[in-house]
């Protein structure tokens, strides 16, 4: 993504399907099960089945991911906080 870093974030999830995020500074990461993200409130990783990207503005920071959606974790941005977490996650 760009390499704009946006001030605000909003979360909008329907019926666990539809993820609407803002403030996304990057997508580092992501497969069909997992999306891993950096935005202005860290590091973002959203855990479900046949995920998949309907939406992309790098211009304003705006993801929306379709599927089915069984978790989102936030984490601070640390390096020491990102590796462990990022380890475990994606075992």
């Amino acid at each position: 993504m760009n390499e704009n870093v946006y001030k605000t974030h909003e979360l909008k999830m329907i019926n666990r399907e539809t993820l609407n995020l803002s403030g996304v500074n990057k997508v580092i990461n992501f497969d069909n099960d997992e999306f891993f993200l950096n935005s202005v409130m860290g590091d973002i990783y959203v855990k479900g089945k046949n995920l998949e990207v309907l939406q992309l503005d790098t211009d304003k920071g705006d993801i929306k991911i379709k599927g089915k959606i069984n978790s989102i974790i936030y984490s601070d941005s640390k390096k020491e906080n990102k590796e462990s977490l990022f380890s475990k996650l994606f075992k």
